[in-house]
């Protein structure tokens, strides 16, 4: 084995362990996101995320082995996580309107129940320091004599209450989740670039390898 093949074994190794990483961070950001986000956004996160960790274990193990089927095998599996990274950016793309359309709605559901089930709205008041769907003064428009303690920082009335509604705060606060994933996602674009080159260089010297030993 020449010197270039055994740097670029410890390349594709460095590489391996951080597209891990990447994959393990797509897995935890569509577990916070699980109920705040479209469900094909989510599954596309968790598979490609899956996908991207396991590739990285199977490469370790074929190219510390020097297996050429297993080294094959994951020079394909990166194949098919590179296109589905490449899809993920231009097919499944999600424009900032629609995810606030998105956020409105799931915030509007939060809304409806609390007029029949008040203290509804409050996961969502604690979650992102909002009050009332659109602001404060929903509160005042269904009859309410005070605003709940979930408006106010820490639940504490002594401060002022947040003037932000719910709809505009669940908004900005997904587009930051899908903005930070979709830049993840660019990374783990460029890194599997190059680690499908480095496993099909590989297969072809394990494989000039092999035939050596044969004679």
């Amino acid at each position: 084995m020449g010197c270039t093949s055994g740097f670029i074994k410890c390349f594709l190794n460095t590489l391996n362990s951080l597209n891990a990483l990447v994959g393990l961070l797509l897995i935890v950001i569509a577990t916070i996101i699980l109920g705040q986000a479209p469900l094909v956004y989510i599954v596309y996160l968790y598979v490609l995320g899956g996908l991207i960790f396991v590739s990285s274990i199977l490469g370790c193990c074929g190219i510390c082995q020097e297996n050429v089927c297993m080294t094959a095998t994951y020079g394909f599996i990166l194949l098919a996580q590179l296109i589905i990274s490449l899809l993920g950016n231009f097919g499944f793309k999600f424009n900032e309107d629609y995810i606030r359309k998105f956020a409105s709605e799931e915030v509007q559901k939060k809304w409806d129940l609390e007029l029949v089930e008040p203290g509804a709205m409050d996961p969502y008041q604690r979650t992102y320091d909002c009050c009332g769907r659109n602001g404060p003064d929903d509160y005042v428009s269904i009859g309410r004599a005070t605003l709940p303690a979930t408006c106010y920082p820490k639940e504490n009335h002594e401060l002022p209450h947040f003037t932000t509604g719910c709809a505009q705060s669940a908004g900005d606060n997904f587009l930051e989740l899908f903005n930070y994933s979709s830049d993840t996602n660019w990374i783990s674009v460029g890194i599997t670039a190059l680690m499908v080159l480095g496993a099909f260089y590989l297969v072809g010297r394990f494989r000039k390898q092999r035939r050596r030993y044969h004679y």
